[in-house]
């Protein structure tokens, strides 16, 4: 970086006013720095402020320090900050530091800078941090617009030193919601934040400098291949809101009357964000173009090596899934909203951030999935009365967002999590027009693997059967005639293998079915749906293989109890895990997963299964039982006997 840094040094526009190079040590040089150091030796570390404090000595002083400013870094500040000295004899680190920061304000920066990004980047005392930048924030707003890449190299030192710090494993695996109030009481996370803090104050004064001066012509506001120390600081913030701060807990408690920590670093990022860029919902567009149409990068005839020609476009200076965390922040908590302009559709702004969730479901950490669902959750209740069209679905990315939704409300590991998935989903589906929604489910019910979300599918398709059941007017489509009797016998009404079916790991999708098919029965007794058209087939495909599967399960489940009863029962194995429906969790305390069930819990555990059994043969003779009582003689199915 040192190299690049000198290179970057080294080309200067015909406009830009370059600082001078250290001049040779002269004598008055070589005596003051002889003087610094006997003092520092005498421990007189007062005596080394007043050399460039004094009303007398200071002017002299200051300009001696541009001839000796590396030699005083090297011999004095590089070897005084460090953790030990700190510890033990913090004057002297103090000393060291103050002279740090007089350096900064009167030597040339250029040089000064590459020292500063190294000891950020090298010492992982979070002091000499501290140090490091108060004097590397002086240097860089004495550089100003002059060399606007500097910033972006003292922001990359940053993010690298960020990057290593230790982080709590916890925090990838997923956390609950009592276990998020005691998330700032962890040592590493108070590490963490600390650096947040500390970086707030670093960038809050050059923030106010960048935007206080009034845009060039080489600077139009929206100009982003522009490599402008606005577009280079807006791109860092945006940067740093990735991990691990955004596995961090950035709720938004309107009822809470405090603060977290990480609230506050976090509103201090995205009030930092539109401050450049005062529109919040102006990387809305880019999100698009990154994720659907995949532009190849291009280079940019202004920047350094290979990049996309717009800086917002490119990967490496705002990352999507750092963007996504921006969004959440700004729509799903509510920070900045004061900002947002009224002209934008709620409906552009629900398909982005879509786009912006699906990024974030793709992670593999729990913290960024419940992220994405209060993103998703707060832009579809921002669209009130307003429903997508289901020419939307022909956009990839609905796929991918319901595949992603699905499998996380099946198989996340946290339960707050599938639960909240759950409300979603539900809400998500019921966002879409009539046939967005059927289609929505019908492709969701053919390829969804967890039964037990199938039959909450079919529970949603029969509440919006009853909905629409409840107006005078003809039924749309979706909710009658073939498109009902498609979803019905291809989907709702099937059983996976048969008469062979594992009843027990299908109960919840055949005991939504049965409810529904009661339920269709009893409230549609005018067949406005069709549903009595064929209730012939749905005896023959469906209730027949459930009954004659139901008495074979049935019979092998009491064989198992009367075998354990009576102790003839072998050592239980991983097949009767799955016949037991035992789920087996990740084990977290490492003593293993105990596989030896006493034979009490083996009974408990047959009986339980026997009882899912007799409520499904209870419902399917409650359906039987309506099938006999259809409202219209000829379709009157032949007795179906329980």
């Amino acid at each position: 970086m040192s190299e690049e840094l000198e290179h970057e040094y080294s080309m200067t526009d015909e406009n830009e006013v370059s600082f001078d190079k250290p001049a040779p040590p002269t004598e008055h040089g070589e005596n003051l720095k002889a003087l610094v150091k006997q003092l520092i030796k005498e421990r007189q570390y007062e005596g080394v402020a007043l050399l460039f404090t004094s009303a007398n000595e200071a002017p002299r002083n200051v300009s001696l320090l541009r001839e000796i400013s590396i030699d005083l870094y090297n011999d004095v500040c590089k070897d005084y900050l460090t953790k030990e000295v700190h510890q033990k004899e913090p004057e002297l680190f103090i000393c060291a530091e103050e002279l740090l920061k007089t350096m900064a304000a009167h030597t040339p920066p250029e040089s000064l800078l590459m020292e500063l990004l190294e000891l950020v980047e090298e010492n992982m005392f979070e002091r000499v941090f501290n140090s490091a930048l108060r004097a590397m924030q002086v240097v860089l707003l004495r550089l100003g617009d002059r060399k606007a890449m500097s910033l972006e190299w003292a922001l990359q030192s940053i993010w690298t030193r960020l990057a290593m710090l230790p982080e709590p494993e916890y925090l990838y695996v997923g956390y609950d919601e009592k276990e998020k109030q005691l998330l700032e009481q962890d040592e590493d996370v108070q590490n963490i934040l600390m650096h947040y803090i500390t970086l707030d104050l670093f960038y809050q004064p050059l923030l106010s400098d960048i935007c206080s001066k009034p845009r060039s012509e080489k600077e139009i506001f929206r100009n982003c291949t522009s490599a402008s120390r606005r577009n280079i600081l807006c791109c860092f913030l945006v940067d740093v809101m990735g991990n691990p701060f955004s596995l961090l807990d950035l709720s938004n408690r309107l009822e809470s009357k405090t603060n977290t920590y990480s609230l506050q670093c976090a509103r201090s990022l995205v009030q930092g964000v539109i401050k450049c860029v005062p529109d919040p919902y102006f990387f809305l567009s880019f999100v698009e173009t990154k994720y659907r149409w995949k532009l190849k990068a291009k280079e940019n005839d202004g920047l350094t090596g290979n990049r996309i020609g717009n800086r917002f476009l490119s990967e490496d200076d705002m990352p999507l899934g750092n963007l996504a965390i921006f969004y959440y922040l700004v729509i799903a908590e509510g920070i900045g909203a004061s900002h947002i302009p009224r002209v934008y559709n709620p409906m552009y702004v629900c398909e982005m951030t879509i786009y912006l969730a699906q990024e974030l479901l793709n992670e593999k950490f729990p913290a960024l999935h419940e992220k994405a669902l209060k993103l998703v959750e707060k832009s579809l209740t921002n669209l009130a009365n307003r429903k997508i069209p289901s020419i939307d679905l022909d956009l990839d990315i609905h796929k991918d967002f319901c595949k992603s939704l699905c499998h996380l409300v099946g198989f996340s590991s946290q339960t707050h999590i599938r639960q909240q998935g759950v409300k979603v989903l539900r809400q998500y589906i019921l966002s879409f027009d009539d046939e967005g929604k059927y289609l929505i489910l019908k492709n969701l019910m053919a390829t969804v693997n967890h039964q037990g979300l199938c039959g909450y599918l079919s529970t949603i398709y029969k509440d919006l059967v009853a909905e629409a059941l409840k107006t005078s007017s003809p039924l749309p489509t979706t909710f009658a005639g073939q498109d009902f009797r498609s979803i019905f016998l291809h989907n709702i009404c099937k059983l996976p293998h048969g008469v062979e079916t594992d009843l027990i790991e299908n109960s919840d999708k055949i005991i939504s079915t049965l409810n529904a098919l009661r339920f269709i029965a009893l409230k549609d007794a005018e067949n406005r749906t069709g549903f009595w058209s064929f209730t012939k087939d749905i005896e023959e495909n469906y209730l027949s293989p459930l009954r004659k599967g139901l008495d074979l399960s049935e019979a092998h489940y009491k064989g198992e109890l009367k075998k354990v009863q009576e102790g003839r029962d072998t050592p239980i194995d991983m097949e009767q895990l799955k016949m037991l429906d035992i789920a087996v969790q990740n084990d977290t305390t490492g003593a293993g997963v105990d596989f030896q069930l006493s034979r009490d819990k083996k009974i408990e555990l047959l009986n339980q299964n026997l009882c899912t059994f007799d409520l499904i043969r209870s419902l399917l003779g409650r359906v039987c039982e309506c099938f006999d009582n259809a409202p219209i003689h000829e379709l009157k199915s032949d007795a179906l006997n329980t």
